[in-house]
């Protein structure tokens, strides 16, 4: 196998990675997509959106203004896998719609021959906040859905979601059969 982790490779892959989150936060748009493989081939899955290929990332970028502030990378890994084949993966703590979040970023990034180096799959997600709980998790998708969660009411919505778990557990527990529709589609 080729050499792990080339300090040259690293320092180069850093750099764009930097120049991304800079883009990112001036949601630069076509400095975006220039970061992004022009292709087909090409996948991200977001927090709320599953994007094939540059065309569907293009356009969501075009169609979504980040909604996110004070985004810091707490944590990142570079792992390069011989010249041309490099994981990043970050750790990040960022506010949306005013809330914090931790969040994370996973990318895969490949020199391609004419074009150099281009993100090929990404992957971002939020994770319920360092206390995990149902008061963070009330408190989040109060906020996801910009509803008041009244402080009369909180401890009735964090009950209503326990007995909610409760109730699904054993159901999203259950195996299904391979051949089964999973989501199936009722037409009047």
């Amino acid at each position: 196998m080729s050499e792990i982790n080339n300090p040259a490779v690293i320092a180069e892959i850093t750099a764009l990675h930097d120049a991304y989150e800079r883009a990112l936060a001036a949601n630069d748009i076509p400095a975006l997509n220039a970061f992004f493989w022009d292709s087909p081939h090409l996948v991200r899955y977001g927090v709320n959106e599953h994007l094939y290929g540059a065309e569907q990332v293009a356009a969501y970028r075009q169609n979504h203004t980040p909604a996110f502030t004070e985004r810091k990378i707490l944590r990142r890994s570079i792992v390069a896998l011989g010249p041309d084949h490099v994981s990043v993966m970050s750790e990040l703590s960022q506010k949306i719609a005013g809330q914090p979040r931790h969040s994370r970023q996973s990318q895969v990034w490949v020199r391609l021959p004419e074009v150099g180096w281009k993100v090929v799959a990404a992957h971002v997600s939020n994770t319920l906040s360092a206390a995990t709980s149902w008061d963070a998790y009330a408190d989040q998708a109060a906020a996801a859905l910009n509803l008041p969660l009244a402080p009369e009411h909180r401890l009735g919505v964090i009950q209503n979601l326990q007995r909610s778990a409760a109730i699904l557990a054993p159901l999203l527990a259950t195996p299904l059969p391979a051949d089964a529709e999973i989501a199936p589609v009722f037409v009047p």
